[in-house]
């Protein structure tokens, strides 16, 4: 019984490229193609496009960095990109007019 070895294999799946989770719509691209465990990507926004929510500042949240878990899911999960609009930032900000 004693001096044996015991070895334990652990699996970890890769996360979905993120090439293949992106659409048209998304309005995101990337700047690696890894998808292994506990790597880090970052997202960024197409110009004129954010993360919604906004940050707690208040700021457009232009880029988003997920994390490619032992489980295989990316983690925060994340949508699509959305076109900042005047309506977003006078709710934001409230804004009113001076007429």
């Amino acid at each position: 019984m004693f001096g044996r070895t015991i070895n334990f294999i652990i699996f970890r799946i890769a996360c979905p490229a993120l090439n293949t989770t992106r659409t048209q719509r998304s309005n995101w691209h990337f700047d690696t193609q890894a998808v292994d465990h506990n790597t880090n990507v970052t997202l960024t926004c197409a110009a004129g496009y954010w993360w919604q929510p906004p940050s707690l500042s208040g700021h457009p949240n232009t880029t988003k960095t997920v994390n490619c878990g032992s489980d295989g899911n990316w983690t925060p999960a994340f949508g699509d990109c959305v076109p900042i609009s005047m309506n977003i930032l006078r709710e934001l900000f409230d804004i009113v007019s001076c007429s």
